[in-house]
């Protein structure tokens, strides 16, 4: 199918988001602009990405596979730049990568920027990390090992200097209507329904710029100014960057804090219905002139409200949106299940995340470069418990090191009244830092595999996030940094050990997850979960292809209902042991017993803002 099929078939979906959007815009000139757009950015795509699209085309699930496990790293923390990157990609291969994420790789703000998610230039990257010329050396070299790369592209806001901010500064009316700016009474009657997102570091949801005649919106840094996707050219521009970095080789995209897009009074400003429209009309851009590009969801909300990430009917048939979203739920499931040694709340987020539409799959993790955020499964605990908000709590503090915990995880953004967040790598968390001595280190390395398998048998790309693979410890050494002691974050962020790969701890985990992820390719497992039911409330029984896994959440050793081949050990078994997961070879009369999973895309009924944190 040429460029040119594409863009008749897929046109309509297009225009259907651009009339959603802007239904007070001269629509056949905003059309006229974009279809252009589409033909230029076309002509311009490299003839090896024109044959990555007919093949990705003609293997619509090409990333629903057994084999699609991720990784994802900072560049300079992993390899220095991006030419250091590419020479540790064996390090990838070995791991069986297929999709490998890195992150804040585009041109950030001087000085702080949110980790460099504060963007000034969509079309360069950090200089001191290399240039776009070595990023299109880097994706010829992972397309080779048959990996895809994903850059950040950060969709609600800007840096202060970016060059659109620096000609609204300036007065630029075309570049001003960019952002969006109210006077201080707006700002003050907006903040008291507004959530925050960093509560104590950036309090707020504005910020005076006296250039821009009042306050900028900015929902997470002041430095951050989010655009105003209200206008058109923003839709345009934006366009514009996505196609030029998928020429550049990048094939997929983590859109970030999507939730935020669309802005209206009287609302939490999140997971409105033109958010989904903006990242719809984008899909349908790239479908056309780049259909190998994915697009993940960096959808970080209560679990009721993902499903419209994936796409939605509303009356003219299904509307793809993201091929990826984050299980984000499933992750911080694992650690509550963890500290409560219970299988509870997991069994119910893998029993909400069956049904996916075709085309879409989960992106599963068991941690990854930000907090745990407990808010994302308080509708979910709400639905089995009647206190939830004591409940996290209790699982926090556990993991904070509370009485004789072995997790050392530190709060985020959290003052001891408001329950947000927390940090600490892995390792950390499942207790190899704690561990004083063998049967210690034992537990921390079983809890490791158990919350690496939750993560593969769950059937998504399973994501290792970089250093966990070698049980990195929290990095204490940020706070004597001044430019990132305010940000807790990259206590779980440390610069990658090379020589940690080789310890007696790096071997077995990474032996761990060669296990894992040869179990679920044996399995044929993809995609969306099953729960399988089972008899004790600290195990999780999860289908996986064609066989049954069981993960135990408790410290001591608990019967399976029938004697299998463990495709991890060889060996029979009929328990699981204490922190164990056992992965029992083909279809038994329990696998037929599942649980019945409850559907994706029939939680939208859900859909309410009572169910938001």
């Amino acid at each position: 199918m040429t460029m040119q099929q594409r863009l008749e078939a897929i046109a309509p979906r297009l225009r259907r988001q651009l009339a959603r959007l802007y239904p007070d815009h001269d629509g056949a000139a905003l059309w006229a602009t974009i279809e252009a757009l589409l033909h230029a950015r076309a002509g311009e795509r490299p003839p090896a990405l024109q044959a990555l699209d007919d093949a990705r085309v003609a293997d619509p699930d090409w990333f629903v596979r057994a084999d699609m496990v991720g990784y994802s790293t900072y560049v300079d923390r992993f390899g220095g730049t991006v030419n250091g990157l590419a020479a540790h990609v064996d390090h990838l291969e070995a791991l069986g990568v297929r999709y490998l994420h890195v992150l804040a790789l585009l041109k950030a703000r001087e000085g702080d920027s949110d980790g460099g998610f504060a963007v000034a230039d969509y079309r360069s990257i950090e200089p001191s990390l290399g240039t776009m010329a070595d990023v299109e050396r880097l994706t010829e070299r992972l397309r080779a090992a048959r990996i895809s790369l994903c850059v950040d592209l950060a969709l609600n806001h800007t840096a202060d200097d970016h060059e659109w901010a620096k000609a609204a500064r300036a007065g630029d009316p075309f570049y001003r209507d960019f952002y969006m700016v109210v006077d201080d009474a707006e700002a003050a009657a907006r903040n008291a329904e507004l959530p925050q997102v960093f509560p104590t570091t950036a309090p707020g949801n504005f910020t005076h710029v006296p250039e821009m005649g009042g306050n900028v919106w900015t929902t997470f840094y002041p430095f951050q100014w989010d655009l105003n996707w209200r206008n058109p050219q923003v839709f345009v521009a934006m366009l514009d960057a996505a196609l030029r970095l998928a020429n550049h080789g990048f094939e997929a995209f983590r859109l970030d804090s999507t939730a935020f897009l669309w802005k209206q009074s009287g609302t939490t400003c999140r997971n409105l219905p033109q958010a989904h429209y903006i990242v719809r009309g984008l899909r349908a851009a790239l479908d056309i002139v780049a259909p190998a590009t994915l697009l993940k969801a960096e959808a970080i909300v209560p679990t009721a409200f993902v499903p419209p990430y994936f796409g939605m009917d509303e009356g003219d048939g299904f509307e793809p949106e993201c091929h990826l979203v984050y299980n984000n739920s499933l992750m911080v499931a694992g650690w509550v299940g963890l500290a409560e040694r219970s299988a509870q709340l997991p069994a119910a987020i893998v029993a909400a995340s069956g049904g996916l539409p075709s085309g879409a799959n989960w992106l599963s993790y068991a941690r990854c470069h930000d907090d745990i955020g407990w808010g994302a499964v308080l509708g979910d605990l709400r639905a089995i418990d009647p206190a939830p908000e004591a409940r996290l709590r209790a699982a926090a503090a556990f993991l904070h090191g509370a009485g004789d915990s072995w997790a050392r995880g530190v709060p985020f953004q959290s003052d001891g009244a408001a329950l947000h967040g927390t940090n600490g790598t892995l390792a950390s968390l499942a207790g190899l830092e704690a561990a004083q001595d063998d049967d210690a280190r034992e537990a921390a390395l079983r809890r490791i595999a158990l919350l690496n398998a939750l993560s593969i048998a769950s059937g998504g790309v399973a994501t290792t996030y970089m250093g966990d693979e070698a049980g990195l410890l929290n990095d204490y050494a940020y706070a004597d940094d001044p430019e990132l002691a305010h940000e807790g974050r990259w206590i779980h962020r440390p610069p990658m050990d090379w020589w940690a790969l080789e310890t007696p701890a790096a071997l077995r985990i990474s032996g761990d997850l060669t296990a894992l992820r040869d179990a679920r390719i044996a399995s044929g497992g993809a995609g969306a979960p099953t729960l399988i039911a089972t008899a004790d409330a600290a195990l999780l029984g999860v289908a996986c292809g064609r066989d049954r896994v069981f993960l135990n959440f408790s410290e001591r050793e608990i019967a399976v209902a029938e004697t299998g081949r463990d495709r991890l050990t060889g060996a029979l078994v009929d328990a699981v042991p204490a922190w164990g997961v056992v992965w029992l070879e083909g279809e038994g009369e329990r696998a037929h017993r599942s649980l019945e999973a409850r559907p994706v895309l029939a939680v939208r009924a859900e859909l309410v803002e009572a169910r938001a944190p």
